[in-house]
């Protein structure tokens, strides 16, 4: 079952995506807990494109998996770190960093070199700690696209310019505004062992791969990043990205497509500094 998150103007919810030759519907769900189902709601069923698709997650924390691929040359290229090498690093993502399927990612600047890296995101279900790995798939409430977006500081900037500070802590690199789009929608059955994952830039193939070529498999990615934090419902956890990440430039448009799942595209914007400038007061 594909389910999905949408606005209508009167409010927010889950929706079941039904695919027929009329083409695709919405017909509201909810997700309850305690049985790990999604269940029908209150409300009409209406075409997909009277509503808009929101992220399909609510998380608390984004976990990121970092060198998770056997494929690439290093964390630059999106590979990973050599087979039978320590667990790979996690870092956590604000939820502020995620963005929705067709909404525009702002570029963070000359300062830095943003690129794009296709995932496979696990949403999970119910509130869960030191989950074993056997036990991990009846935590998850869908699988779903993602492009953990991260900017490599360039060369140190001119002191004081306010862009980019020479000792900037690498992690700040995940954490802009809408670093994460995640979507279309949730799969809720998929088999997460063998997916294929592409990523292709102005229809320019950059990235392929597979959940096959993962160090650690996806059920013992929930069962490692679940022995170090408790994880909520609506939290996501980025698996890794296979070889080719790349750079990526305002007018770009970013798609990340998952066998089983679909197509999650975006668009980068204009330098997202122009827009806080606009739009934000300093406190």
């Amino acid at each position: 079952m594909l389910v999905c998150r949408y606005g209508d103007g009167g409010g927010r919810g889950y929706g079941r995506v039904d695919r027929d030759h009329d083409g695709d519907r919405v017909v509201p769900v909810a997700y309850d807990g305690a049985t790990g189902r999604w269940v029908p709601r209150a409300g009409r069923a209406r075409p997909v494109g009277e509503v808009t698709l929101l992220p399909p997650a609510e998380p608390t924390k984004i976990a990121c998996i970092a060198l998770n691929h056997t494929s690439g040359g290093g964390p630059a290229a999106g590979g990973g770190r050599p087979a039978g090498a320590a667990s790979s690093p996690v870092l956590l993502k604000p939820p502020s960093s995620l963005a929705g399927p067709g909404d525009a990612v702002g570029h963070p600047g000359a300062a830095w070199e943003l690129k794009h890296e296709a995932e496979l995101a696990v949403v999970i279900g119910v509130r869960c700690k030191r989950v074993r790995p056997e036990y991990a798939a009846e935590v998850v409430a869908g699988y779903t696209c993602a492009n953990d977006l991260t900017a490599y500081a360039k060369a140190p900037p001119d002191a004081g310019n306010g862009s980019a500070p020479a000792a900037y802590p690498p992690l700040w690199a995940k954490h802009f505004d809408r670093f994460t789009p995640l979507g279309p929608w949730l799969a809720t059955d998929l088999d997460p062992a063998g997916v294929e994952i592409t990523c292709q830039v102005d229809g320019e193939t950059r990235q392929r791969g597979s959940t096959r070529d993962l160090i650690t498999p996806v059920h013992e990615v929930i069962a490692v990043v679940s022995e170090h934090m408790t994880l909520e419902p609506g939290d996501v956890i980025l698996t890794g990205t296979p070889a080719g990440s790349g750079p990526l430039s305002p007018g770009d448009r970013v798609e990340v497509s998952i066998g089983g799942i679909g197509t999650l595209r975006n668009t980068i914007a204009v330098v997202a500094a122009d827009h806080a400038a606009s739009e934000e007061r300093p406190c």
